[in-house]
């Protein structure tokens, strides 16, 4: 009789509330895990395909002002040669003061109309009196107009690019080109426009393709010369399409591309980052997002070893939130705590309470992390983006000072990266101190900032600007020294109807501070009411 009494008791609540907590526990976790993967996933693939698709359109804007000084340097020597015969060492010291007083050329040639070379700087290159076969010194030659070719090899034997400008006699008849040669395997325009790419950590690298899909730039200068047209983004800039998307290059590896095309001769930059690097930062945050939650889970369930009976009025609250917890719901608000008669049923409602709470700060934590800058701990571009979408849609008039450091490749190169990373956290805590409370200081990429400043006009956007400069420029930097800031300024809708223009303007003005010696602030303004260029300081 007694036997049977005990065996028709059933399984101890203890038990059942220690299994209960234990299910729940874990399939919050692993619902916590599998979303906040996905979740973090796709924030870093959207992120980094965003940040290769900028550094592109800045890379190929950089090189359309190149390419495009580039050409004005060609012809204003075409003009100087052009009207009338010169004597051949007046033509020589023309083509040999081309070449010594811009970066852009290694080489520069003068050839007739037959095709024979006149005149080279250096004259080391020793082709002097020689026929160009090439095909592409061929099209300069019957196209009679400005010129930038494909790469090929030349008669000395280099992988080159050659820019060309058609010369005219005095008689208005065409008399040959003057052409300017890029060695693309040797030190040369492009590597100092784009920098020497060192191994990033995460694999990332950038590099510049011809409108047929040969690459005219690449980290691994032995591939210069090659058709990369198959990469799918390759194939986007052929039919003159910039962007940005998940690929697989040439050689079969998964990269996360944005791309953007250089106008003036169809050429494409390519900038990617190994998808690989992504996962691997996701499993990182994901892990450390399991790490902080196990002592928790752990401590909620040796509570839950504790709870006695008559602890169901308790245990099907709780069973009830990790329902809607398991339904996928974000937070759950936790009620206030009752108090019990019983004390185990009272602890288990407050660490079950904690716990919950921990989890809901946790993600609120990981939200915060995605909207700033690990850096600076400023906005980041995403928020600054959403911030200045929300206010373009509402019509509030605000004003935005872009802001970049003089010369920062500089410091990188003599202090190293993490001295630079330092003067990037000096200048983000002048930016914080010196704007109105309401204003958002916010890192735009690199060594550029930008803040925005809401209500705001342009001129009091500039006097926070100058605040900015002057602070600066007046305190010694993490390199012992004092650094210097150029500032562009613009406004929205008085200056501007759209985010694009905005930024353009302030841009455009950041541009020309630089342009006009650094360590300024120029203020955008319409062409009407300021200078002939709608700059103004």
């Amino acid at each position: 009789m007694e036997l049977s009494r005990r065996k028709g008791r059933g399984v101890r609540l203890s038990f059942i509330i220690f299994a209960v907590v234990f299910i729940s526990v874990a399939a919050t976790l692993a619902l916590s895990t599998a979303v906040g993967y996905r979740i973090q996933s796709r924030a870093l693939t959207r992120n980094t395909l965003d940040l290769n698709r900028i550094t592109a359109n800045e890379l190929s804007r950089t090189t359309q002002t190149i390419i495009l000084s580039m050409q004005d340097t060609l012809k204003s020597a075409s003009e100087s040669i052009s009207g009338g015969p010169l004597p051949e060492p007046a033509v020589q010291r023309e083509i040999d003061f081309l070449r010594a007083s811009v970066p852009y050329f290694n080489s520069v040639v003068l050839v007739n109309a037959g095709g024979t070379v006149v005149s080279t700087s250096p004259e080391a290159l020793n082709i002097k009196g020689q026929k160009l076969t090439s095909t592409q010194a061929k099209q300069a030659l019957a196209g009679k107009k400005p010129m930038i070719s494909a790469p090929y090899k030349a008669a000395t034997g280099r992988m080159i690019v050659l820019a060309s400008y058609p010369v005219y006699d005095e008689n208005g008849v065409y008399a040959g080109f003057i052409g300017g040669s890029i060695y693309l395997q040797e030190k040369n325009v492009f590597q100092n426009i784009l920098g020497k790419q060192e191994d990033n950590k995460n694999g990332s690298y950038y590099y510049v393709v011809d409108a047929s899909g040969n690459l005219i730039y690449h980290p691994e200068a032995e591939r210069i010369g090659e058709n990369v047209s198959a990469n799918p983004a390759v194939r986007s800039i052929m039919n003159g399409i910039g962007g940005q998307m998940a690929i697989r290059n040439t050689e079969g590896i998964r990269f996360l591309a944005g791309f953007s095309i250089v106008p003036a001769v169809g050429w494409g930059i390519v900038s990617q980052t190994p998808a690989s690097s992504v996962d691997s930062d996701v499993g990182q945050t994901v892990t450390r997002m399991a790490a902080v939650s196990a002592p928790l889970a752990a401590v909620l369930l040796l509570l839950g070893l504790l709870v006695s009976r008559r602890l169901a009025a308790p245990i099907n609250r709780l069973a009830q939130l990790a329902f809607r917890l398991n339904r996928g719901e974000a937070a759950v608000d936790m009620p206030e705590a009752p108090r019990y008669w019983n004390y185990e049923a009272n602890e288990l409602y407050q660490a079950v309470s904690g716990a919950f709470r921990a989890l809901n700060q946790k993600a609120e934590d990981f939200s915060r992390e995605a909207h700033t800058d690990q850096l600076t701990g400023l906005t980041n571009r995403r928020m600054m983006d959403l911030i200045v979408g929300r206010w373009i849609g509402q019509r509030l008039p605000f004003a935005v000072i872009m802001l970049d450091l003089d010369r920062f490749k500089s410091v990188n190169d003599t202090y190293g990266h993490l001295k630079g990373d330092e003067v990037l956290r000096f200048l983000a805590r002048i930016m914080t101190e010196e704007k109105r409370d309401e204003d958002y200081c916010c890192r735009y990429g690199g060594e550029e900032f930008a803040v925005l400043l809401p209500y705001a006009s342009a001129e009091q956007a500039f006097e926070v600007a100058e605040r900015i400069r002057a602070r600066t420029e007046g305190e010694i930097s993490p390199v012992g020294k004092a650094m210097t800031l150029s500032l562009g300024v613009s406004s929205f809708p008085a200056g501007a109807e759209d985010a694009e223009s905005l930024f353009r303007q302030a841009d455009g003005a950041l541009y020309q501070a630089k342009q006009t010696g650094r360590n300024r602030t120029v203020l955008y303004r319409e062409a009407a009411a300021g200078s002939e260029n709608g700059f103004g300081d």
